[in-house]
Parts: C-alpha cells; sequence; structure tokens
C-alpha cells in the first residue's frame, strides 16, 4: 500500500476553453471561424453543466479541482468586464467549498480575448497593461480560493504560437517567441506583485523528459540544452531577473512563487543538428506502446521531474498528468504507476503536496480537436451526456482513502521501482 500524507490534494484538471463551450471572444475562436483550427462549439457545455460536473468529482471522492478563468469571457471587450461570468466563476468555487474540494485557479490557459490578440498580444510589451487590469479585477472580485497560477505552460505556449506556428497567431519566428517569453515573465511579475498576499501564487509549467537520441557528446549536449530553455529557462528568469531566451538574455522583473506546479505527459528523444538555425532535432522517444496523442508512455519521468524542479526550494503540484486512449485499464495503469513514482519523490523529502490527474472530462484537445479522449469521464459530444469510466472510480477510491492499495499494485503497479 502507498499511503499519501494528510493535506495531500488528489484531484483533477481541466480549463476553460476546452471545456466550457460558447466562448466566441476567444482567439481560438476567432482563427477557428477562419478555418485554421478545428471548431470547439459547445465543447463540454460546463458553462450550463458546471454544477453536473462538480456532483461527479463530490460523487468520485475526488478532493481538488484546478480549472481555469477565460479572460475573453470576463473581457469580452477592452475595458468592459463582464460581471455576470465573474459571479459564475465565482459561485464554481463556492460550490467546490461547499462540497470539500479544494479549487486551484489558472489565469492564463492558452487563449487570449480577441481583441487584446488583435493589438499583437504578449508580443508587445505595452499591452501588459490590459493584463493588469485583469488580474486587478480577480483580485478584486474572487474570494473562496488559494492556490493560484498565473500561466499554464508558458513555454509551450510561445513555442506552438511562434516557433512551430501551429497555434494563433501562427508565427514562425524564433526572436518573437523569445520575446513572448520574456513578456510572459513580466506578466508574471505584474500578477504576483497583485495576487501574493491575497493569495498563494504560483506558475505551472510542463517539463517533458528529455533524453540524447545516442551516447555522442553532441546528442547529450543538445539534450541539456533543450532541458534548460524549454524546462528552466522562464523559471530561472522569474527567480533571478535573467532570461536566457533561444538566442539572447533578457533582464525581467525578478518576481517570486509561492509554489510550482508541474505538467508531465511524454519523453522525447532529441538529437543535435547542424543547423545554425534549428539546432536539434526532436521526436518521441519511442519506448512504450504510444498513446493516442502519439507519446510514449515513461512513469519515471514525473519522478525525474520532481527531482529536478525541487531544486527551486518550492511546495511542488503536479498539476497535469493524463493519457489519451480508448483503453480505459491502461488509464487505470497510467495513474497507479504514476502515483507509485510520485510517492518515491515524497518518500526522499521532496515536498509534493498534490497530483492532478488530466482530464476530469473528455474535452476539445486544442488542434486535435475532440479526437483524443483524456476523461476520467466520458462526454457524448452530441448530448453532453456524463458517463464515468471505471478508471474515474478507481481514482476516487484512492482520492478518498489517499491512498494506492495493495491490490491496485499488484495488478497494476510497477513492481520495485
Amino acid at each position: 500500500m502507498l499511503r499519501f500524507p494528510d493535506g495531500f490534494l488528489l484531484g483533477t484538471a481541466t480549463s476553460s476553453y476546452q471545456i466550457e463551450g460558447g466562448n466566441v471572444w476567444s482567439d481560438w475562436w476567432y482563427w477557428a471561424e477562419k478555418g485554421k483550427l478545428p471548431p470547439a462549439g459547445k465543447a463540454c457545455n460546463s458553462w450550463e453543466l458546471y454544477e453536473r460536473d462538480i456532483e461527479f468529482m463530490a460523487e468520485l471522492g475526488y478532493r481538488a479541482y484546478r480549472f481555469s478563468v477565460e479572460w475573453g469571457r470576463v473581457f469580452p471587450e477592452e475595458g468592459r468586464p463582464n460581471e455576470e461570468a465573474l459571479m459564475r466563476y465565482q459561485g464554481i468555487i463556492d460550490l467546490l467549498n461547499e462540497n470539500g474540494i479544494t479549487p486551484m485557479l489558472t489565469l492564463h490557459h492558452f487563449t487570449l480575448p480577441t481583441w487584446f490578440a488583435l493589438k499583437g498580444g504578449f508580443e508587445r510589451e505595452e499591452n501588459l497593461e490590459h493584463w493588469r487590469s485583469y488580474v486587478e479585477l480577480i483580485a478584486d472580485n474572487i474570494e473562496g480560493v488559494e492556490l493560484v497560477a498565473t500561466f499554464n505552460e508558458p513555454m509551450v505556449y510561445a513555442v506552438a504560437s511562434y516557433v512551430e506556428g501551429m497555434w494563433p497567431p501562427f508565427r514562425k519566428n524564433p526572436l518573437k517567441a523569445e520575446k513572448v517569453a520574456a513578456n510572459l515573465i513580466k506578466a508574471h511579475a505584474i500578477a504576483y506583485e497583485i495576487l501574493h498576499g491575497k493569495f498563494r501564487v504560483g506558475i505551472v509549467k510542463n517539463r517533458p523528459h528529455f533524453i540524447p537520441a545516442s551516447d555522442s557528446g553532441r546528442d547529450r549536449k543538445a539534450a541539456e540544452e533543450i532541458d534548460y530553455t524549454f524546462n528552466r529557462s522562464m523559471l530561472d528568469g522569474i527567480m533571478t531577473g535573467k532570461f536566457r531566451g533561444f538566442m539572447r538574455t533578457f533582464d525581467v522583473p525578478p518576481s517570486g512563487l509561492d509554489w510550482l506546479g508541474m505538467n508531465y505527459y511524454n519523453i522525447i528523444k532529441v538529437k543535435a543538428v547542424r543547423n545554425p538555425l534549428k539546432r536539434f532535432a526532436v521526436e518521441d522517444a519511442n519506448v512504450s506502446r504510444k498513446t493516442d496523442m502519439g507519446w510514449s508512455v515513461y512513469p519515471r519521468g514525473i519522478y525525474e521531474g520532481l527531482k529536478a524542479f525541487s531544486g527551486y526550494n518550492l511546495p511542488l503540484y503536479v498539476t497535469e498528468n493524463g493519457i489519451a486512449t480508448l483503453d480505459d485499464e491502461w488509464r487505470i495503469e497510467f495513474i497507479v504507476q504514476h502515483l507509485q513514482y510520485v510517492h518515491r519523490a515524497l518518500e526522499e523529502g521532496i515536498d509534493v503536496r498534490g497530483y492532478f490527474y488530466w482530464s476530469l472530462i473528455d474535452n476539445y484537445e486544442w488542434a486535435e480537436g475532440f479526437r483524443p479522449r483524456f476523461g476520467l469521464i466520458e462526454v457524448d459530444y452530441d448530448t453532453f451526456e456524463r458517463k464515468p469510466r471505471r478508471s474515474a472510480h478507481v481514482y476516487g477510491e484512492i482520492a478518498k482513502n489517499g491512498e494506492v492499495s495493495d491490490e491496485l499494485l499488484e495488478k497494476y503497479g510497477l513492481g520495485e521501482i
């Protein structure tokens, strides 16, 4: 049996655009209407059905819920907040607390208000005053939540939007990407100054586990370089005031963090490339059967990530960890094996305070649309009926009891780790 400490949060995670539906004020909606992205439509219709979603959480035994505010929903027009939307988000927090479910709030989970995006978004430092207004609105109107994350996966946002050009605004410009990343650090500093004291303020970083493609010195160096750039450079910038981007170093306001969230999904192989503009190539490490996202499963990577992030001497939360698959037995195995490694980190004295499975329900998976199924709860996108999978009940028992039973370990576990 693996017992987690009293107060350890075992919950689930979602984001607003992926589940709410009807976010017509978002830049993702704007680009979907232009045919550049799969339309989200009503998504899971959770803006209307949030009470049912929370009812499921309570029935299943989940102890915490990470979700996000849709900036465009509370600021559909520049300078004109939507008080009704703010009240709905406050109502979600109140209902979570009434059901004994600890809320964790994220302020930016990839999407922007369309009006902000059309002004240049985070490319332009002068636009940070609009971000300031949004954060002040949250600080003045939201209560009943302790844990607030400023940004979800800021480096993913910078890379997917400005290096790979897969996400809005579909640019391929590494110089612009690092400027955006620097401005996100500045935005975090603004938010930390406003929010710290009323809330415990953190940030959520995706941390892939990078390995060299071979034992060659060049591949090892490439893996170390991308690990620093993708996994640590923004955190170091927040803490020190110096952000080392892809090509340049930026002075940014040193601020702080009260906690650090880590999202962990996959293991990636890195190969050095003789090209000054693209110094390395990355691909799935191909160490296991692939998920429906094309990712290998490597449970030890969650432990390696927590160990690496423990160097920042902050309370840590696994803010996302999940699998896209229709094989629900595999989902149960995935959860059990990753929790084994979270427990190992705890045994070694690493200050981990929670684990949030991604996702509570099937949802809109960004540029992948509705095909990948991450949810503990299945969603019928035609009727919006929710149906808990077996994994939802198994994880609920883990959350209620604060432990992974010997029976689960024997059936799904890795044995000695």
